[in-house]
């Protein structure tokens, strides 16, 4: 009986162990496989995407699509995911700037001096201080080890590309067609800039788990290019039903994308496959506030969503929140 009743805890021991080493891989080898805000590309690597508002809504949501009028900062409550983002060790972009490239002078025409414009205008080059020009500086609060957000986006440039629209590409082509650039057109290859890369009209991109329009809006990862980490966000052109909201134009529509996947490399690029900071869910600071409570800026009237903020003191700067923050 002792014999027995020994090898049953000693049995009991190792499949513990086992369970939680189990858990412990499959937690660092995806955040989360119920995630809808995590995807994969045609090569493997995880991605994390903006899904189209119709997949990610529940006939029990309550919160409104576009914020109440608020007079001064407001915070509403996460859509998603749970708790507090907490930090995981892995690098942050400290200085990050932000180039845009154009499949075709098609989309280009279209969209580029809004793109510019709003980036230009997304930060208020100020450390946080609680005005009404804080869209971007919610994010200097998710410092850590490895860097803490600037108060600053420069835009570097444009590059307007002349490639025909084609009717897909998967992400391992935009990972080559980007690096091509770096090799042969004169794009510089930097660790601290996000590479946005704006398609046309009816170009779809295609994940594992779906296509532009159909199951999400936008995405950004990273990849290794002659040592660099390379950061990008991918940004299908949203004239299509999935990824249009009543009353948002195009650009309306970019810019509440773009805003989401800016924020979220810088905070969480992922370099070298350690994350940064996403809560115990696996969501990232702008997966919590999707598709809700959407403003426009009071630079520049661009619509963007809010940031999720923890709340409290960080440094010398007293962040609002546990929630959604619209400046």
């Amino acid at each position: 009986m002792k014999k027995s009743f020994r090898m049953c805890l000693l049995t009991l021991a190792a499949c513990t162990v086992a369970g939680l080493a189990t858990v412990a891989v499959a937690h660092a080898q995806s955040h989360n496989a119920a995630n809808p805000f995590v995807d994969r590309a045609d090569s493997g690597e995880v991605v994390h995407v903006l899904p189209t508002p119709a997949s990610i809504r529940s006939p029990r949501d309550t919160q409104a699509t576009d914020a109440p009028v608020a007079n001064g900062t407001a915070v509403y409550p996460a859509s998603y995911g749970s708790g507090n983002l907490q930090y995981h060790g892995g690098r942050i972009i400290s200085s990050a700037s932000y180039y845009a490239v154009y499949w075709n002078a098609s989309v280009a025409l279209a969209v580029q001096d809004q793109i510019q414009a709003f980036v230009t205008n997304f930060p208020d080059n100020h450390n946080w201080d609680n005005s009404p020009t804080d869209d971007y500086e919610v994010i200097q609060q998710y410092g850590g080890s490895n860097g803490s957000p600037a108060n600053t986006l420069p835009f570097l440039g444009t590059f307007v590309d002349s490639k025909p629209a084609q009717s897909t590409i998967k992400d391992s082509a935009i990972r080559n067609y980007l690096s091509s650039l770096f090799a042969n057109r004169g794009l510089p290859a930097s660790a601290n800039t996000i590479y946005g890369i704006y398609f046309p009209s009816g170009m779809k991109v295609v994940l594992t788990g779906g296509t532009s329009c159909n199951s999400f809006c936008g995405y950004h990862s990273h990849y290794a290019y002659n040592g660099v980490q390379i950061k990008y966000a991918v940004f299908p052109y949203p004239d299509c039903s999935g990824c249009s909201l009543s009353g948002k134009s195009v650009v309306d529509m970019l810019t509440i994308v773009s805003s989401h996947e800016i924020r979220e490399a810088v905070s969480d690029p992922g370099d070298n496959g350690v994350n940064a900071w996403y809560d115990a869910a696996g969501y990232e600071a702008d997966d919590k506030c999707a598709w809700h409570n959407l403003y426009q800026m009071v630079n520049g009237g661009f619509w963007v969503q809010p940031e999720y903020s923890n709340g409290g003191t960080v440094g010398s700067a007293t962040y609002p929140g546990p929630g959604c923050v619209r400046p």
